[in-house]
């Protein structure tokens, strides 16, 4: 019998992203988790010293939205996440911004290494918008 391999990093991309799906399907909506906000904004950007920059991200979330601030590493070859549900959470709780930097613990895997730690820096800022009471009429 001929046993096929399988490819480990379309699998390992695979169940990442699954994994993902399934928290965030888990998590509750903006709305639940902060009646008060009107919508929340995520801005990622990845900083390098070599010039080489992935693209900044910018996520809007609206009170029907999930309240998941997990985000998958840029670098296709990674297996890394940015955990940013704590931080996120606070920030709710607290409405105020939250910023600050993280570095990917993820590793990256390419044909000719076996695998090499990512640590790609993220720049993150979380802020909220809250709504406006609107006067009850007399």
């Amino acid at each position: 019998m001929v046993r096929l391999s399988r490819n480990t990093k379309v699998a390992a991309h695979g169940d990442r992203r699954d994994e993902l799906k399934k928290q965030r399907a888990a998590a509750a909506t903006l709305r639940s988790a902060c009646p008060e906000a009107a919508s929340v904004r995520v801005a990622l950007a990845f900083p390098t010293e070599t010039g080489e920059a992935h693209v900044p991200q910018i996520f809007s979330l609206f009170p029907p939205a999930k309240a998941h601030f997990v985000y998958a590493c840029p670098y296709g070859d990674c297996d890394g996440l940015f955990d940013l549900q704590a931080i996120g959470a606070e920030a709710l709780r607290e409405q105020k911004r939250a910023r600050g930097t993280l570095k990917c613990t993820g590793s990256r895997r390419s044909h000719h290494t076996g695998g090499r730690p990512c640590e790609l820096q993220l720049s993150y800022s979380i802020s909220l918008t809250m709504s406006r009471a609107l006067p009850v009429p007399s």
